[in-house]
């Protein structure tokens, strides 16, 4: 009985330790309550900021692509500006992309400030983008300077251009149908 007893105990720690890491973590929101998955009527409809441009493209096969970009925001995180596009696939936003200047915040500030809240970034691996590296990279093709962390099913790519001038750093929906 005493055994039975410590088996069924046993068998409750262990069904409370297995609900525990089976809640769903917190979905990833950016701004303005804006997360990934929504569409372009809701991000403009959250977004606070001056609306740059709106661009449709119908590239890579039936998926239909769209930006809406924003000029020189203000990042909290840091207290810089930056230049803001939202990426979106089939309708849907799948990617965030913030444009820096190194004149205002330099890479290593911003890596450190995005690493304390994210994790350590590592070399960037494009394998774990699959399609999303277009939207770290309009060619494809990421600078030479370029790391990432995952954090939940999100991507942070920071990526350093050529001449040391600019850099990006961008918010990848992993769970996204067009980067799987």
């Amino acid at each position: 009985m005493k055994k039975l007893i410590a088996v069924l105990s046993a068998l409750c720690l262990l069904c409370t330790a297995f609900a525990a890491f089976a809640e769903e973590a917190p979905a990833f929101t950016f701004r303005n309550g804006i997360a990934f998955g929504m569409n372009e009527q809701d991000v403009l409809a959250a977004e606070t900021e001056k609306l740059h441009e709106q661009d449709t493209e119908h590239t890579h096969g039936p998926v239909t692509f769209s930006e809406l970009e924003y000029e020189n925001i203000l990042i909290p995180e840091g207290n810089v500006r930056a230049d803001m596009t939202y990426l979106f696939a089939g309708g849907k936003l799948a990617a965030i992309r913030l444009d820096y200047e190194t004149r205002d915040i330099s890479y290593d500030a911003l890596k450190a400030a995005l690493a304390a809240d994210f994790g350590e970034f590592q070399p960037l691996d494009t394998a774990l983008l699959g399609n999303g590296i277009y939207a770290v990279d309009d060619d494809g093709r990421p600078e030479a300077i370029a790391e990432a962390v995952v954090s939940g099913d999100v991507m942070i790519v920071m990526e350093l251009d050529s001449d040391g001038d600019d850099m990006d750093v961008t918010f990848v929906d992993l769970t996204a149908d067009y980067i799987k």
